[in-house]
């Protein structure tokens, strides 16, 4: 009888100290996002320059952004959405993605930011990865979608080659404790000298 204490007891002080030591180590290892791991770009990022060469001035369009942090082992992530409605001409929709994936590419790179891969077309949207120093970043910019019945929204009527638009930016950042890991591949790209 005083065997099966024992043995329960050590089994019981073995499980307290495994569920302890687990819990230290997710408190040690745990990264919580804060402002500092966004980079400048993420931050500060404003499309409006873009909007307003397409947006028609006879209308006022309208803005919803949002953002979230999360907190993981060995990395914080940070996301970002603007969903940005405007009254433009059908045949600038391309131009305005196209413009749109030029400005954020500038931007990014003139931040210190690497460009790892620029997917997509005007058609389509476009898909950028980049990395900043510990940070791991990608941009999706959608296609313009126009609105379904946009008379119900609007003071005045729509002129004969305009439509009303979405167009949606989604950005999302992992910042990594010990750096963003990386494919062989990706590391020559950055062994690289930048032109």
């Amino acid at each position: 009888m005083t065997t099966r204490r024992l043995l329960l007891g050590i089994s019981l002080a073995a499980l307290f100290l495994a569920l302890t030591g687990l819990a230290v180590v997710d408190r040690v290892l745990t990264v919580y996002a804060t402002p500092e791991m966004q980079t400048q770009f993420l931050r500060a990022y404003n499309p409006e320059q873009v909007f307003s060469r397409f947006r028609d001035s006879n209308y006022s369009g309208s803005r919803a952004s949002g953002a979230a942090a999360g907190a993981g082992l060995g990395f914080a992530t940070h996301a970002r959405s603007i969903d940005q409605e405007l009254v433009m001409h059908y045949g600038d929709c391309a131009a305005l993605t196209t413009a749109l994936d030029k400005d954020m590419s500038s931007l990014l790179t003139g931040s210190g930011a690497q460009i790892l891969e620029n997917t997509g077309n005007e058609a389509e949207g476009f898909h950028l990865r980049y990395v900043a120093g510990k940070t791991g970043g990608t941009v999706v910019i959608k296609p313009p979608e126009p609105l379904a019945n946009p008379e119900q929204y609007l003071r005045q009527s729509l002129g004969p080659d305009e439509v009303d638009v979405w167009v949606r930016i989604r950005m999302e950042e992992t910042w990594f404790k010990s750096g963003p890991p990386l494919s062989p591949s990706h590391q020559s790209l950055l062994s690289r000298p930048l032109i």
